[in-house]
């Protein structure tokens, strides 16, 4: 079965991560797609509420400690067609920091999902776990909001996405120096990374040329959360645009969802807003954006103008 795997992340919390990963969820699931939402929050899941379900039934955590053969056991039926939901562990106290064997068991289960959609609801911050999840996922989807602590948070997530990245490149080809060097530039210019590449390309071309396509196959997608106006629009354009600029990325901006101050309530009744609004403006937004993933394979074929250095 051909499956896209998304992971919806960001920076900070407040952003609304869980809200657009389970719309995007119930949008691809309204087209006529198996969809399956996991809470993939090790330190605060809550993924479930937004559907009102209580059902004591296995978890993540069940699966993690061997409780369960396969994460698929751990699918539970919503009360919307075509949508299924892995939960969350309840014990988060040691999860938030498994270890690397655990974390490769649940990634190669995640692809094994019976679905033809896998939605990542991740935990916010940097933390390892949430970057590798985030950066291994086909279509990574970075949630922000038009304020500048979020757009701050945001940016330093795609930039310590693309350190991991660089790092375990740097690690396999055993270049430790070189990820030396790398981190002392970015600490002391968050702009230089354009730099860091032309200054590669003199010292080892070859390996320039290996981090720079490793880099390249990073296609981040970006959705502007309680967007107010048009100028918030612009606003999401205007940080693709800086994004590629500065951290050499192809960051695609699918859109934005308007702001609405019924979803609160929706959060207090245990309902999904899109279920319960259906004709609303954010509504017909993760609509628009389902159908455009949905048709397009994640905007995987969109290519932009892309910083590239010389003669890479």
């Amino acid at each position: 079965m051909d499956k896209t795997i998304w992971a919806v992340g960001g920076g900070k919390g407040g952003t609304g991560k869980s809200f657009v990963a389970s719309s995007l969820g119930l949008s691809l699931a309204g087209l006529g797609h198996d969809v399956v939402l996991v809470d993939a929050d090790f330190g605060a899941p809550n993924l479930h509420t937004f559907f009102g379900l209580n059902d004591a039934h296995p978890n993540i955590g069940d699966f993690l400690a061997g409780r369960l053969p396969s994460l698929n056991d751990a699918v539970l039926r919503t009360p919307f067609e075509r949508l299924g939901l892995v939960r969350g562990p309840e014990n988060t106290f040691f999860l938030p920091n498994m270890n690397h064997y655990k974390k490769l068991k649940l990634m190669r289960h995640i692809k094994i999902l019976e679905a033809r959609h896998v939605v990542l609801d991740l935990g916010p911050g940097s933390s390892f776990n949430s970057l590798d999840f985030f950066i291994s996922s086909e279509r990574p989807i970075l949630v922000l909001t038009p304020e500048p602590t979020a757009i701050e948070n945001g940016y330093y997530f795609l930039k310590s996405c693309i350190l991991r990245i660089l790092k375990l490149y740097m690690e396999h080809y055993k270049i430790q120096d070189l990820l030396r060097r790398l981190l002392e530039q970015i600490e002391k210019n968050s702009h230089s990374l354009y730099a860091f590449f032309q200054m590669l390309i003199d010292e080892d071309r070859n390996y320039a040329h290996v981090l720079y396509r490793a880099l390249k196959t990073f296609k981040p997608l970006l959705i502007l959360n309680m967007a107010r106006n048009e100028r918030d629009e612009l606003l999401g354009k205007s940080i693709a645009e800086v994004t590629r600029k500065h951290l050499l990325l192809d960051l695609t901006f699918l859109g934005t969802i308007p702001y609405d101050a019924r979803i609160h309530g929706s959060l207090i009744d245990r309902m999904p807003f899109l279920a319960t609004h259906p004709a609303s403006d954010a509504a017909a937004s993760f609509r628009r954006i389902a159908e455009d993933l949905a048709a397009s394979g994640g905007l995987a074929g969109r290519q932009d103008e892309n910083r590239e250095p010389d003669a890479l």
